[in-house]
Protein backbone atom coordinates (compact mmCIF):
# COMPACT_ATOMS: atom_id res chain seq x y z
CA UNK A 1 0.00 0.00 0.00
CA UNK A 2 1.68 3.58 -0.89
CA UNK A 3 1.35 6.69 0.87
CA UNK A 4 -0.62 7.99 -1.55
CA UNK A 5 -3.89 5.56 0.03
CA UNK A 6 -3.62 7.56 3.13
CA UNK A 7 -6.81 9.23 3.72
CA UNK A 8 -6.11 13.20 5.14
CA UNK A 9 -9.11 15.02 6.34
CA UNK A 10 -8.41 19.11 5.44
CA UNK A 11 -9.97 21.09 7.11
CA UNK A 12 -10.65 23.31 4.19
CA UNK A 13 -10.75 26.91 3.35
CA UNK A 14 -13.13 29.04 6.05
CA UNK A 15 -14.18 31.25 3.81
CA UNK A 16 -15.29 29.37 1.21
CA UNK A 17 -16.97 26.79 3.55
CA UNK A 18 -18.55 29.89 4.95
CA UNK A 19 -19.64 31.31 1.39
CA UNK A 20 -20.92 27.90 0.15
CA UNK A 21 -22.77 27.27 3.51
CA UNK A 22 -24.60 30.64 3.68
CA UNK A 23 -25.95 29.65 -0.61
CA UNK A 24 -27.20 26.43 0.84
CA UNK A 25 -28.77 28.07 3.93
CA UNK A 26 -31.19 29.89 0.99
CA UNK A 27 -32.23 26.76 -0.27
CA UNK A 28 -33.14 25.04 3.00
CA UNK A 29 -34.34 28.09 4.79
CA UNK A 30 -36.03 30.17 1.76
CA UNK A 31 -33.67 33.15 3.15
CA UNK A 32 -29.92 34.58 3.71
CA UNK A 33 -28.40 33.82 7.26
CA UNK A 34 -27.00 36.83 9.30
CA UNK A 35 -23.79 35.24 9.97
CA UNK A 36 -21.70 32.24 9.94
CA UNK A 37 -19.87 30.92 13.00
CA UNK A 38 -17.36 28.17 13.33
CA UNK A 39 -15.66 26.33 16.89
CA UNK A 40 -13.02 24.00 16.48
CA UNK A 41 -12.47 21.01 17.93
CA UNK A 42 -9.79 19.70 20.15
CA UNK A 43 -6.95 17.33 20.56
CA UNK A 44 -5.72 15.92 24.21
CA UNK A 45 -2.32 15.66 24.94
CA UNK A 46 -2.27 14.79 28.35
CA UNK A 47 -5.39 14.82 30.66
CA UNK A 48 -7.94 12.14 29.70
CA UNK A 49 -10.80 11.45 32.24
CA UNK A 50 -9.66 13.98 35.06
CA UNK A 51 -11.23 17.18 33.83
CA UNK A 52 -14.21 16.43 35.83
CA UNK A 53 -11.80 15.65 39.15
CA UNK A 54 -10.18 19.04 38.64
CA UNK A 55 -6.68 17.88 37.04
CA UNK A 56 -5.02 19.40 34.63
CA UNK A 57 -5.61 18.66 31.08
CA UNK A 58 -3.03 20.11 28.15
CA UNK A 59 -5.55 20.83 24.83
CA UNK A 60 -5.00 22.36 21.68
CA UNK A 61 -7.89 23.78 19.22
CA UNK A 62 -7.79 22.13 15.78
CA UNK A 63 -8.22 24.13 12.46
CA UNK A 64 -11.42 21.43 11.92
CA UNK A 65 -14.43 22.32 13.72
CA UNK A 66 -18.02 22.84 12.85
CA UNK A 67 -19.49 25.38 10.86
CA UNK A 68 -23.18 27.48 11.30
CA UNK A 69 -25.10 29.59 9.36
CA UNK A 70 -27.69 31.07 11.70
CA UNK A 71 -30.52 33.64 10.96
CA UNK A 72 -32.68 34.42 14.25
CA UNK A 73 -36.20 34.10 14.78
CA UNK A 74 -38.55 35.93 17.33
CA UNK A 75 -40.99 33.17 17.98
CA UNK A 76 -39.31 30.59 20.56
CA UNK A 77 -38.95 27.78 17.67
CA UNK A 78 -35.32 26.05 16.53
CA UNK A 79 -35.08 24.82 13.10
CA UNK A 80 -32.13 22.90 12.59
CA UNK A 81 -30.32 20.77 9.61
CA UNK A 82 -27.04 18.91 9.11
CA UNK A 83 -25.52 18.31 6.11
CA UNK A 84 -23.55 15.20 7.78
CA UNK A 85 -25.19 12.11 5.42
CA UNK A 86 -25.21 10.06 8.26
CA UNK A 87 -27.42 12.47 10.32
CA UNK A 88 -29.22 14.49 8.21
CA UNK A 89 -33.00 13.99 7.73
CA UNK A 90 -34.10 17.09 6.43
CA UNK A 91 -35.11 20.33 8.92
CA UNK A 92 -36.07 19.35 12.49
CA UNK A 93 -38.28 21.93 13.94
CA UNK A 94 -38.33 22.18 17.92
CA UNK A 95 -41.02 24.27 19.26
CA UNK A 96 -41.21 26.12 22.90
CA UNK A 97 -42.66 23.23 24.04
CA UNK A 98 -40.11 20.50 23.48
CA UNK A 99 -37.97 18.69 25.67
CA UNK A 100 -34.01 20.24 26.44
CA UNK A 101 -33.70 19.30 29.98
CA UNK A 102 -33.28 15.76 30.75
CA UNK A 103 -31.56 15.60 33.40
CA UNK A 104 -32.07 19.33 35.45
CA UNK A 105 -30.57 19.66 38.72
CA UNK A 106 -32.99 19.73 41.75
CA UNK A 107 -32.48 23.57 42.71
CA UNK A 108 -32.41 24.29 38.52
CA UNK A 109 -35.52 25.48 36.35
CA UNK A 110 -37.26 22.56 34.40
CA UNK A 111 -37.06 22.56 30.62
CA UNK A 112 -40.23 22.16 28.85
CA UNK A 113 -41.30 18.32 28.82
CA UNK A 114 -39.68 15.70 27.08
CA UNK A 115 -40.37 15.42 22.87
CA UNK A 116 -38.24 11.63 22.44
CA UNK A 117 -38.61 11.36 18.82
CA UNK A 118 -36.28 14.30 18.27
CA UNK A 119 -32.66 13.09 16.93
CA UNK A 120 -29.93 12.67 19.49
CA UNK A 121 -27.73 15.26 17.87
CA UNK A 122 -30.14 18.15 18.23
CA UNK A 123 -29.94 17.94 22.08
CA UNK A 124 -26.87 19.40 21.90
CA UNK A 125 -28.27 22.40 19.98
CA UNK A 126 -31.31 23.19 22.09
CA UNK A 127 -29.80 22.47 25.36
CA UNK A 128 -27.36 25.56 24.72
CA UNK A 129 -30.19 27.36 23.54
CA UNK A 130 -31.83 26.57 27.36
CA UNK A 131 -28.93 26.88 29.39
CA UNK A 132 -27.93 30.47 27.59
CA UNK A 133 -31.36 31.69 28.39
CA UNK A 134 -31.20 30.59 32.12
CA UNK A 135 -28.48 32.67 32.18
CA UNK A 136 -28.45 34.95 35.84
CA UNK A 137 -28.46 38.94 35.67
CA UNK A 138 -24.73 38.75 36.37
CA UNK A 139 -24.29 37.44 32.99
CA UNK A 140 -27.46 39.38 31.27
CA UNK A 141 -25.67 40.32 28.54
CA UNK A 142 -25.46 37.14 27.17
CA UNK A 143 -29.17 35.70 28.48
CA UNK A 144 -31.25 34.63 25.63
CA UNK A 145 -35.38 35.71 25.71
CA UNK A 146 -37.34 33.51 26.09
CA UNK A 147 -38.69 34.59 22.67
CA UNK A 148 -35.75 33.74 20.67
CA UNK A 149 -35.08 30.78 18.08
CA UNK A 150 -33.20 30.33 14.93
CA UNK A 151 -32.66 28.58 11.76
CA UNK A 152 -29.60 26.87 11.96
CA UNK A 153 -27.71 24.91 8.85
CA UNK A 154 -24.48 22.96 9.94
CA UNK A 155 -21.92 21.10 8.67
CA UNK A 156 -18.53 20.00 10.45
CA UNK A 157 -14.94 19.31 9.38
CA UNK A 158 -14.36 16.84 12.16
CA UNK A 159 -15.01 13.60 11.57
CA UNK A 160 -18.14 12.28 14.17
CA UNK A 161 -17.32 9.98 17.20
CA UNK A 162 -13.77 10.20 16.64
CA UNK A 163 -12.83 11.57 19.92
CA UNK A 164 -11.89 14.79 18.60
CA UNK A 165 -14.95 16.67 20.41
CA UNK A 166 -16.95 17.34 17.32
CA UNK A 167 -20.32 17.42 20.14
CA UNK A 168 -18.74 20.49 22.10
CA UNK A 169 -18.04 21.67 18.84
CA UNK A 170 -21.38 22.10 17.61
CA UNK A 171 -22.19 23.28 21.10
CA UNK A 172 -19.71 26.02 20.84
CA UNK A 173 -20.75 27.07 17.75
CA UNK A 174 -24.53 27.10 18.10
CA UNK A 175 -23.61 29.16 21.05
CA UNK A 176 -21.82 31.83 19.64
CA UNK A 177 -24.40 32.47 16.91
CA UNK A 178 -27.13 32.15 19.28
CA UNK A 179 -24.98 34.90 21.46
CA UNK A 180 -24.44 36.83 18.21
CA UNK A 181 -27.85 37.33 17.30
CA UNK A 182 -29.79 37.11 20.16
CA UNK A 183 -28.37 38.76 22.90
CA UNK A 184 -27.04 42.25 24.26
CA UNK A 185 -23.44 41.64 23.56
CA UNK A 186 -24.24 40.53 19.85
CA UNK A 187 -26.59 43.43 19.65
CA UNK A 188 -23.70 45.84 20.18
CA UNK A 189 -21.41 44.21 18.52
CA UNK A 190 -22.37 43.28 15.05
CA UNK A 191 -20.57 40.39 12.81
CA UNK A 192 -17.22 40.27 13.27
CA UNK A 193 -16.97 43.00 15.89
CA UNK A 194 -17.92 40.07 18.09
CA UNK A 195 -14.59 38.11 18.39
CA UNK A 196 -13.06 41.19 19.59
CA UNK A 197 -15.74 42.78 22.06
CA UNK A 198 -15.73 38.86 23.79
CA UNK A 199 -13.52 38.86 26.81
CA UNK A 200 -11.93 35.36 27.90
CA UNK A 201 -14.19 35.75 31.29
CA UNK A 202 -17.03 35.55 28.67
CA UNK A 203 -16.05 33.18 26.48
CA UNK A 204 -15.70 31.27 29.80
CA UNK A 205 -19.38 31.83 30.98
CA UNK A 206 -20.35 30.48 27.63
CA UNK A 207 -18.12 27.31 27.29
CA UNK A 208 -19.86 26.90 31.17
CA UNK A 209 -23.69 26.78 29.29
CA UNK A 210 -22.23 24.62 26.68
CA UNK A 211 -21.32 21.97 29.77
CA UNK A 212 -24.21 22.45 31.34
CA UNK A 213 -26.37 21.68 28.08
CA UNK A 214 -24.20 18.87 27.21
CA UNK A 215 -24.38 17.77 31.30
CA UNK A 216 -28.16 18.52 31.68
CA UNK A 217 -29.84 18.07 28.54
CA UNK A 218 -27.69 15.20 26.63
CA UNK A 219 -27.09 13.35 29.88
CA UNK A 220 -23.42 12.79 29.35
CA UNK A 221 -20.83 13.21 31.78
CA UNK A 222 -18.70 16.08 30.32
CA UNK A 223 -16.00 17.69 32.90
CA UNK A 224 -15.78 20.98 30.78
CA UNK A 225 -11.90 20.28 28.77
CA UNK A 226 -13.93 20.07 25.56
CA UNK A 227 -15.97 23.29 25.61
CA UNK A 228 -13.48 25.28 27.03
CA UNK A 229 -10.77 24.57 24.72
CA UNK A 230 -13.26 25.37 21.68
CA UNK A 231 -14.18 28.80 22.87
CA UNK A 232 -11.10 30.19 25.07
CA UNK A 233 -8.07 28.66 22.91
CA UNK A 234 -5.71 30.00 21.22
CA UNK A 235 -3.13 29.46 17.76
CA UNK A 236 -0.13 28.31 17.97
CA UNK A 237 -0.70 27.63 21.50
CA UNK A 238 -1.11 25.04 23.99
CA UNK A 239 -3.73 25.24 26.76
CA UNK A 240 -2.54 24.45 29.92
CA UNK A 241 -6.07 24.05 31.64
CA UNK A 242 -6.43 23.71 35.58
CA UNK A 243 -9.93 22.20 36.18
CA UNK A 244 -10.43 23.11 39.59
CA UNK A 245 -11.07 26.64 38.38
CA UNK A 246 -10.70 26.82 34.60
CA UNK A 247 -7.85 29.49 34.67
CA UNK A 248 -5.38 28.43 31.79
CA UNK A 249 -2.07 29.25 30.59
CA UNK A 250 -1.75 29.45 26.92
CA UNK A 251 2.12 28.00 26.39
CA UNK A 252 3.47 28.45 22.57
CA UNK A 253 4.74 25.40 21.16
CA UNK A 254 5.74 26.70 17.74
CA UNK A 255 9.06 25.71 18.34
CA UNK A 256 7.94 22.23 18.83
CA UNK A 257 6.09 22.28 15.42
CA UNK A 258 9.35 22.97 13.59
CA UNK A 259 10.76 19.91 13.57
CA UNK A 260 7.75 17.41 15.09
CA UNK A 261 4.36 16.96 13.78
CA UNK A 262 1.40 16.12 15.84
CA UNK A 263 -0.65 13.66 13.83
CA UNK A 264 -4.13 12.64 14.82
CA UNK A 265 -4.88 8.90 13.69
CA UNK A 266 -9.21 8.59 13.41
CA UNK A 267 -9.18 4.54 13.72
CA UNK A 268 -12.46 4.43 11.97
CA UNK A 269 -13.82 3.02 15.41
CA UNK A 270 -16.65 5.59 16.81
CA UNK A 271 -18.03 5.96 20.43
CA UNK A 272 -20.52 7.35 22.31
CA UNK A 273 -20.01 9.32 25.75
CA UNK A 274 -23.61 9.03 26.70
CA UNK A 275 -22.70 5.01 26.44
CA UNK A 276 -23.09 3.29 29.62
CA UNK A 277 -19.55 2.43 29.37
CA UNK A 278 -18.30 6.33 30.22
CA UNK A 279 -20.25 6.68 32.77
CA UNK A 280 -19.31 3.52 34.41
CA UNK A 281 -15.74 5.08 34.41
CA UNK A 282 -16.42 8.06 36.32
CA UNK A 283 -18.86 6.73 38.59
CA UNK A 284 -16.02 4.38 39.54
CA UNK A 285 -13.65 7.02 40.03
CA UNK A 286 -16.12 9.44 41.85
CA UNK A 287 -16.37 6.22 44.42
CA UNK A 288 -12.62 6.14 45.33
CA UNK A 289 -12.95 10.19 46.24
CA UNK A 290 -15.84 9.36 48.24
CA UNK A 291 -13.78 6.65 49.72
CA UNK A 292 -11.04 8.96 50.31
CA UNK A 293 -13.27 11.81 51.85
CA UNK A 294 -12.67 13.84 49.06
CA UNK A 295 -14.68 15.73 46.30
CA UNK A 296 -12.68 15.87 43.50
CA UNK A 297 -9.16 13.43 42.99
CA UNK A 298 -6.90 16.48 42.64
CA UNK A 299 -7.51 17.08 45.58
CA UNK A 300 -5.80 14.14 46.85
CA UNK A 301 -2.56 14.95 45.67
CA UNK A 302 -0.14 18.42 45.92
CA UNK A 303 0.31 20.86 43.20
CA UNK A 304 3.75 19.22 41.97
CA UNK A 305 2.27 16.26 42.37
CA UNK A 306 5.72 12.76 42.21
CA UNK A 307 5.61 9.43 41.93
CA UNK A 308 5.69 8.91 45.86
CA UNK A 309 2.59 11.43 46.09
CA UNK A 310 0.68 9.09 43.67
CA UNK A 311 2.00 6.01 45.60
CA UNK A 312 0.56 7.15 49.48
CA UNK A 313 -3.12 7.81 47.71
CA UNK A 314 -3.49 4.40 46.38
CA UNK A 315 -1.48 3.10 49.59
CA UNK A 316 -4.19 5.38 51.94
CA UNK A 317 -7.36 3.82 49.55
CA UNK A 318 -5.96 0.05 50.42
CA UNK A 319 -6.00 0.96 53.78
CA UNK A 320 -9.65 2.85 53.60
CA UNK A 321 -10.66 -0.19 51.33
CA UNK A 322 -9.50 -3.56 53.06
CA UNK A 323 -12.08 -5.82 53.11
CA UNK A 324 -14.02 -4.36 50.97
CA UNK A 325 -15.47 -5.92 47.62
CA UNK A 326 -17.31 -3.24 47.42
CA UNK A 327 -17.68 0.64 47.27
CA UNK A 328 -20.77 2.48 46.87
CA UNK A 329 -22.47 -0.73 44.53
CA UNK A 330 -18.65 -0.16 41.90
CA UNK A 331 -16.36 -3.09 41.93
CA UNK A 332 -13.40 -2.30 44.86
CA UNK A 333 -10.55 -3.28 42.13
CA UNK A 334 -12.52 -1.07 39.36
CA UNK A 335 -12.42 1.91 41.85
CA UNK A 336 -8.75 1.42 42.73
CA UNK A 337 -7.94 0.95 38.68
CA UNK A 338 -9.76 4.18 37.96
CA UNK A 339 -7.86 6.05 40.73
CA UNK A 340 -4.55 4.83 39.84
CA UNK A 341 -5.43 6.44 36.34
CA UNK A 342 -6.47 9.77 37.36
CA UNK A 343 -3.73 10.21 39.93
CA UNK A 344 -1.30 8.90 37.09
CA UNK A 345 -2.77 11.41 35.03
CA UNK A 346 -2.68 14.33 36.85
CA UNK A 347 0.87 13.56 37.13
CA UNK A 348 1.68 12.99 33.32
CA UNK A 349 0.25 16.45 32.96
CA UNK A 350 2.11 18.20 35.83
CA UNK A 351 5.27 16.73 34.31
CA UNK A 352 4.56 18.32 30.98
CA UNK A 353 3.33 21.78 32.53
CA UNK A 354 6.87 21.86 34.27
CA UNK A 355 8.93 21.09 30.88
CA UNK A 356 7.15 23.66 28.93
CA UNK A 357 6.78 26.66 30.56
CA UNK A 358 9.92 26.27 32.89
CA UNK A 359 13.48 26.81 32.08
CA UNK A 360 14.34 26.66 28.44
CA UNK A 361 15.43 22.59 27.74
CA UNK A 362 16.67 21.50 23.92
CA UNK A 363 13.59 20.89 21.42
CA UNK A 364 14.76 16.97 20.71
CA UNK A 365 14.67 16.73 24.98
CA UNK A 366 11.70 18.39 25.06
CA UNK A 367 9.72 15.88 21.79
CA UNK A 368 11.00 13.12 23.39
CA UNK A 369 9.99 13.85 27.02
CA UNK A 370 6.33 14.65 26.04
CA UNK A 371 6.09 11.09 23.67
CA UNK A 372 8.01 9.48 26.80
CA UNK A 373 4.53 10.78 28.85
CA UNK A 374 2.03 10.52 25.85
CA UNK A 375 3.13 6.33 25.80
CA UNK A 376 2.80 6.60 29.38
CA UNK A 377 -0.50 7.87 29.34
CA UNK A 378 -1.92 5.26 27.09
CA UNK A 379 -0.75 2.49 28.81
CA UNK A 380 -3.05 4.01 31.96
CA UNK A 381 -5.69 4.24 29.74
CA UNK A 382 -5.19 0.48 28.27
CA UNK A 383 -4.64 -0.64 31.88
CA UNK A 384 -6.20 1.63 34.28
CA UNK A 385 -9.03 3.53 32.85
CA UNK A 386 -9.73 0.27 30.61
CA UNK A 387 -10.86 2.16 27.78
CA UNK A 388 -8.85 1.24 24.68
CA UNK A 389 -9.35 -1.17 22.55
CA UNK A 390 -7.71 -3.20 19.77
CA UNK A 391 -7.52 -0.91 16.74
CA UNK A 392 -6.20 1.96 18.82
CA UNK A 393 -3.43 -0.55 20.64
CA UNK A 394 -2.95 -1.26 17.02
CA UNK A 395 -2.03 2.02 15.99
CA UNK A 396 0.04 2.88 19.00
CA UNK A 397 2.28 -0.03 18.48
CA UNK A 398 2.77 0.63 14.91
CA UNK A 399 3.12 4.34 15.47
CA UNK A 400 6.09 3.78 17.87
CA UNK A 401 7.04 0.78 15.79
CA UNK A 402 7.37 3.24 12.54
CA UNK A 403 9.53 5.96 14.52
CA UNK A 404 6.73 8.44 16.00
CA UNK A 405 8.29 9.60 20.03
CA UNK A 406 4.76 8.95 21.41
CA UNK A 407 1.28 7.91 20.64
CA UNK A 408 -1.71 7.99 23.05
CA UNK A 409 -5.72 7.34 22.92
CA UNK A 410 -7.44 10.23 23.25
CA UNK A 411 -11.04 10.90 24.45
CA UNK A 412 -13.45 9.15 26.22
CA UNK A 413 -12.40 5.99 24.82
CA UNK A 414 -13.83 2.84 23.47
CA UNK A 415 -13.24 4.10 20.12
CA UNK A 416 -12.10 7.44 18.32
CA UNK A 417 -8.65 8.40 17.60
CA UNK A 418 -5.12 8.67 19.06
CA UNK A 419 -2.44 11.28 19.20
CA UNK A 420 0.68 10.92 17.78
CA UNK A 421 4.24 12.88 17.70
CA UNK A 422 6.68 12.32 15.25
CA UNK A 423 9.85 13.50 13.79
CA UNK A 424 8.53 15.40 10.33
CA UNK A 425 11.14 12.87 8.37
CA UNK A 426 9.53 9.93 10.02
CA UNK A 427 5.77 10.92 9.14
CA UNK A 428 5.28 9.67 5.68
CA UNK A 429 6.41 6.15 6.27
CA UNK A 430 4.50 6.40 9.80
CA UNK A 431 1.27 7.28 8.24
CA UNK A 432 1.69 4.30 5.61
CA UNK A 433 2.15 1.80 7.83
CA UNK A 434 -1.38 3.02 9.89
CA UNK A 435 -2.89 3.02 6.75
CA UNK A 436 -2.39 -0.31 6.01
CA UNK A 437 -3.93 -1.64 9.29
CA UNK A 438 -7.34 -0.36 8.27
CA UNK A 439 -9.18 1.46 5.08
CA UNK A 440 -11.33 3.15 7.76
CA UNK A 441 -7.90 4.76 9.69
CA UNK A 442 -7.73 8.47 8.32
CA UNK A 443 -5.34 11.56 9.39
CA UNK A 444 -5.26 15.32 10.33
CA UNK A 445 -2.74 17.40 11.12
CA UNK A 446 -3.01 18.60 14.87
CA UNK A 447 -1.97 22.94 14.11
CA UNK A 448 -2.69 24.65 17.79
CA UNK A 449 -5.53 26.91 16.55
CA UNK A 450 -8.20 30.00 16.97
CA UNK A 451 -10.83 29.61 19.63
CA UNK A 452 -14.47 29.85 18.16
CA UNK A 453 -14.71 32.97 15.94
CA UNK A 454 -17.49 34.34 13.24
CA UNK A 455 -16.39 33.41 9.88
Amino acid sequence: MSNETARWLSPGDSSQIASALSVRFVQVFGHEPEGVFFAPGRANLNGEHIDFHGGRCLPMALPHGTYVAAAPRQDGILRLRTLDEELDTGIVEIPASAAVSAHPHDDAPSGPAETSELPDWTRYVSGVLWTLGQLDEEHAELRLSPEFGADLLIRSTLPIGAGLSSSASLECAAALAFVALGTERGAENPQGELDGALSDAERAVIAAACVRAETEVVGAGTGGLDQTTSMRASEGKLLSLDCRDFSLRRVDISFLLRSYRFIAVDTGQPHRLVGGEFSARRAESEAAAALLGVERLRDTVPDACRRVDVDEVLEEFDRLAEGQEEINGYSTAACRRRLRHAVTEMMRSEKIHKLLTGEAHGVDHTAETIGDVMSAGHTSMRENAQVSFEMADQVVDTALREGALGARLIGGGFGGSVLTLVPKDRAAGMTKALAALSPKVRFLEVLPSAPARVV
